[in-house]
């Protein structure tokens, strides 16, 4: 009975901050798909301009791999900013339950 008391009050402001952690998810989520579509594309964009580009004897080794190094970085990016919306998740998740107790 006194927990729960207790509780009240810190349940009262972390329903405000789990709303807040929730639509920051919604929208990481949403900005992290769209900017994944265009990173995709940009990164396959890369590569074939630096297999092209070499192949063709318009660049070096070198700046052909400095472009397909360009390319990876597009390419890992989506990745990292989805570890980071898992992440968010996690503390939303954890705030609900808080809240729920």
């Amino acid at each position: 009975m006194v927990v729960t008391l207790l509780k009240l009050p810190l349940k009262l402001v972390a329903l405000p901050v789990a709303l807040a952690v929730t639509i920051a998810k919604w929208a990481g989520v949403f900005l992290t798909s769209f900017a994944g579509a265009i990173f995709y594309l940009l990164s396959g964009l890369c590569f074939v301009i630096a297999v092209l580009g070499y192949l063709m004897g318009i660049c070096t080794g070198g700046e052909a791999v400095e472009v397909l190094v360009m390319g990876f970085v597009a390419f890992v990016l989506p990745f990292a900013a989805g570890w980071v919306i898992g992440v968010v998740d996690a503390l939303d998740e954890a705030l609900w339950d808080f809240i729920k107790s």
